[in-house]
């Protein structure tokens, strides 16, 4: 009883001390009123700080393309929400607070204990919010575009392939398969099938990732595992060390459920553990480590390996694939079929008839073969098509060789049948520069005009539409092929091959594979030839001395950067005219490269260069290219260049002197290049370049600068005709874009008097891309013309951290005005006071190639799209809006709108529509299946459980009338 009374006394003195010290606590919200008010008026200033590193931190990373994660987004809105909705209310009612009752006697002590339990709670709250903002990583890269493929259904056109494809698919659907080959002879359409598959899977959903690579007769581990990487959207970082990445490239193929790897045209085994790729197959491995393998990795990571090759035993005693597959020529039929397809107008007319049966009959059933000659016979007559067959007849009997010979003999008629000399003049160049690897326009351009190859071209401009023009007619006759990047070009091997050996009896030598370069050189200079490439990464050693007196072109490509080029080794070239190297290492210059007094094209790539003084020799130089390089000092003596047309110092992240009156001195100067480079500029008359030093290129075509204050510009500085540039001024943007376009520029922290002075007009005129940040004094900053023209050129808009901005655009007062007729795109982020993106009358040709919208974070904007600009959107096919507080309909009327009440608006285009932390959208009445809206929109893409209905109005979030 004694012990029950104890409990009983224990419990009640526990409850006791708890109301006891919640009456306490209460009682303590009056005298501690001011110091709960200062706390949160502190805590609200750590979280400012902390948003607002958060905050450039993300910016940076949208800059750089990566995705920021949904929960540190999320974090910077709650902060908004918290300072807004609980902080502001508390702050404004000191006021009220610090009024006193009883006629003034007495404090309102019943106020005073209601704001400080307030705040006493809201600074709880907002400690916390300042804890969950410790982020460790807030963005992340988002997965490359997938590369474009062969269409699955066209292929199979041909029941030849028909049958193997479906194979393959098979092979493709089996757990127990993880390595395929494909094998044929070269020109028989291995890739074309390939690609197929690759497509199919894609469409079929079979692998998360599918990547390609095109392997090389000299295979490098790194460019492959480079390739498989980026289509990954792995970064190896600082890791250069092949085993370092093939482990890094390892562990992220395996965190994959489902990859597909294709690898094609291999011409020998290849290490696939050397590269990084994870797989079952190994012939090193015993059954029990394949065994042990399968049963930790198929079921979690299904990683298929395809290849394709001309050698089966490559396929099946090297690689040991464990299905295979032979891919022949077309049956002559199909060829016929295929050829007729390609060949135009003529398809069909007996007079060309017999002859194109003939003809095709020579191709032997290839269809590289096939697909070359229609095209060099398109739209001729028909005593050029027997004439192009009695050359094929003789060239295949003289040649006897097989197949191989027939595929051969098609493609050098498609040469010879080439109208222009420079289209072959150029056919060989490419023979020259590709190695299996991409081919830059730009390269082509620069190394003919060193050639003297354009006839009657004499500025860079013209020489670029040359080349350009070249170009379409080697791939309107198949002979090139568009790179997988852009501005780049390829060639498939066989045709290669022919452009070298056409190359080589123009003494051209491709010195692509060979065992001694010493011993292979020392054959060639007694050919006098006039030109040598050697794309070799295995060399070791130069000759002390180079005698080729007739040589115009001398191209070299390297890794090994302790590789030693002879002091002597140029005094033998005297008509050398193009000089190129590519990862070579030269502390400073050899002293025989001053005896190249003909030099007219001269480029030091992605190599670490020292002293480059001895450049200032080149009298005759008219193109110059330090690109990639690591140079750190500009000298003096490049200024004695005075025919100097383009200067390219591009990505040349280390140099940071460029001595005065350098650039000012290359009077004849075209195109400059600067992009991620030299940024110290100084004043005029100081240790340092000046942009005041392009204001004296008069001839300047083209630009690429970056100007991190603007406030070092001078006036009129950008007052020349610009054909093509990439400007960014302000110390926060990164260089790179998103688009490929020939003029972006990239404006932050301006002022209006700068962006409206100093030669901008003149650039924002002709602008493709425009980037604009943290802009000051504008209501609608892109409608400041004077002509009346509305950014007419425009395809890219990225607008962001503008305070002040009411309106993208501003159309009150104007008639008959177009704006934005070509844009593509438009990013719309932090412009908090942003009521429309358009205000006034638009033409029927305004914002009609928009594609592409995403907005966030406009609190102020109340519909996307008003009815007007709606109709002109036929061709939008992306929206995404999120995170704006005040936005209640994507399609909405302005007050001054009138439209046909039986009027519907079809966006027939819309694939994708995201909607995120939109608080007053309003969704009652949107039916996703309803044709009218779109119809390929399904309710994937729609983030729905983030759409909050407001009220119950009737309006839904298109309107009834969209």
């Amino acid at each position: 009883m004694a012990s029950e009374e104890v409990g009983d006394h224990a419990v009640c003195g526990t409850a006791s001390e708890s109301f006891f010290g919640s009456i306490k606590r209460e009682i303590s919200y009056v005298p501690k009123y001011q110091s709960h008010i200062d706390d949160l008026e502190n805590q609200v200033k750590q979280l400012g700080c902390k948003r607002q590193r958060v905050e450039n931190l993300v910016n940076a990373a949208r800059r750089q393309g990566d995705e920021i994660y949904k929960g540190v987004e999320q974090w910077l809105i709650s902060i908004d929400e918290f300072t807004q909705r609980v902080v502001k209310p508390i702050i404004d009612y000191q006021d009220e607070a610090k009024k006193h009752c009883f006629k003034g006697l007495c404090p309102n002590l019943l106020k005073r204990y209601n704001l400080s339990k307030e705040a006493a709670k809201a600074a709880k709250d907002g400690a916390n919010l300042l804890g969950k903002g410790n982020f460790s990583n807030f963005c992340f890269r988002p997965a490359p575009q997938r590369m474009e493929l062969t269409s699955s259904r066209l292929y199979q056109q041909f029941n030849s392939r028909r049958s193997i494809f479906r194979d393959i698919m098979v092979a493709m659907k089996d757990d127990e398969v993880s390595m395929i080959g494909v094998y044929g002879s070269g020109g028989v359409g291995k890739t074309t099938l390939v690609k197929a598959v690759a497509r199919q899977v894609i469409e079929e959903k079979l692998f998360d990732e599918v990547v390609m690579v095109e392997v090389t007769r000299t295979p490098d581990q790194k460019p492959i595992q480079d390739k498989i990487a980026s289509d990954l959207g792995l970064q190896f970082g600082q890791h250069d060390d092949v085993l370092q990445r093939a482990g890094l490239l390892s562990e992220r193929l395996k965190k994959e459920k489902r990859v597909l790897i294709i690898l094609d045209d291999i011409w020998m085994r290849l290490d696939l553990d050397g590269i990084g790729i994870p797989f079952w197959g190994n012939e090193k491995q015993s059954v029990r480590q394949q065994e042990d393998w399968k049963e930790r990795y198929v079921d979690q990571s299904r990683c298929k390996i395809l290849l394709t090759s001309r050698n089966q035993h490559v396929l099946c005693n090297e690689m040991n694939i464990q299905k295979t597959f032979s891919i022949g020529v077309l049956s002559d039929e199909e060829a016929l079929s295929f050829f007729w397809s390609n060949v135009g107008d003529a398809a069909g007319r007996s007079d060309f008839l017999p002859i194109g049966v003939e003809i095709v009959r020579e191709c032997r059933g290839f269809p590289i073969a096939i697909i070359t000659i229609a095209n060099a016979l398109k739209n001729k007559i028909p005593f050029f098509w027997k004439d192009a067959f009695d050359q094929l007849r003789n060239s295949n009997q003289r040649r006897m060789g097989g197949e191989d010979a027939n595929v051969n003999s098609i493609i050098e008629l498609s040469y010879n049948f080439l109208e222009s000399e420079e289209a072959k003049s150029l056919f060989r160049l490419c023979g020259l520069l590709n190695g299996g690897s991409q081919i830059p326009i730009d390269a082509l351009m620069r190394c003919g005009m060193g050639l003297g190859l354009l006839k009657g071209v004499y500025t860079l401009q013209e020489a670029r539409k040359r080349v350009h023009m070249l170009v379409n007619n080697l791939k309107a006759s198949r002979l090139l092929l568009d790179g997988d990047a852009e501005e780049c070009l390829k060639m498939h091997d066989i045709i290669h091959s022919i452009a070298a050996s056409v190359a080589t009896e123009e003494l051209m030598f491709n010195m692509q594979n060979v065992a001694d370069l010493k011993e292979e050189l020392d054959k060639k200079t007694h050919k006098d030839p006039t030109a040598i490439s050697i794309p070799f990464r295995g060399i070791y050693e130069f000759p002390e001395r180079l005698e080729c007196p007739k040589l115009k072109l001398f191209v070299l490509f390297s890794e090994n950067l302790s590789l030693r080029i002879p002091d002597l080794f140029f005094e033998g070239m005297t008509e050398l005219r193009v000089l190129s190297f590519t990862g070579f290492r030269f502390p400073s210059l050899p002293s025989s490269i001053g005896c190249l007094i003909s030099l007219r094209t001269l480029t030091l790539e992605s190599c670490l260069l020292g002293d480059v003084a001895t450049i200032g020799d080149l009298k005759k130089l008219e193109i110059l290219s330090l690109r990639h390089s690591d140079v750190e000092e500009l000298p003096g003596e490049i200024g004695q260049l005075t025919r100097l047309k383009l200067l390219d110092l591009s990505n040349c992240m280390k140099l940071k002197v460029i001595r005065p009156n350098v650039i000012s001195s290359l009077s004849r100067l075209e195109e400059l290049y600067m992009g991620n480079s030299f940024t110290e500029w100084e004043i005029e008359g100081q240790s340092n370049a000046s942009l005041v030093e392009l204001k004296q290129l008069s001839r300047l075509t083209t630009l690429e600068v970056h100007i991190p204050d603007a406030q070092v510009m001078p006036q009129d500085l950008l007052s020349v005709e610009l054909e093509r540039y990439r400007i960014c001024i302000g110390d926060v943007w990164s260089w790179s874009g998103e688009h490929e376009t020939s003029r972006r520029l990239k404006l932050s922290a301006l002022n209006k008097c700068i962006y409206l002075g100093y030669g901008m007009q003149m650039l924002l005129k002709g602008i493709e891309d425009l980037y604009l940040d943290e802009l000051n004094g504008f209501q609608n900053a892109l409608l400041e013309l004077e002509d009346g023209e509305v950014f007419p050129l425009l395809k890219h808009l990225h607008v962001q951290n503008v305070c002040e901005i009411l309106y993208i655009v501003n159309l009150v007062g104007w008639e008959h005005c177009n704006a934005f007729p070509l844009l593509e795109s438009l990013f719309l982020h932090n412009l908090m006071r942003l009521e429309m993106v358009y205000r006034g009358q638009l033409t029927e040709h305004s914002f009609s190639k928009l594609r592409i919208i995403k907005v966030c974070q406009c609190d102020n904007l109340k519909h996307l799209f008003s009815f007007s600009m709606a109709r002109n959107l036929l061709q939008l096919q992306k929206i995404k809006v999120s995170f704006c507080e005040s936005l209640k309909l994507i399609v909405g009327k302005e007050s001054s709108e009138t439209h046909n009440v039986h009027e519907i608006i079809n966006f027939t285009q819309l694939h994708s529509l995201t909607l995120q932390c939109l608080p007053q959208l309003t969704s009652s009445g949107f039916d996703l299946e309803r044709p009218l809206l779109s119809p390929t929109i399904s309710a994937t893409t729609l983030a729905f459980e983030e759409v909050i209905a407001a009220d119950d109005s009737d309006e839904s979030l298109f309107n009834n009338k969209v």
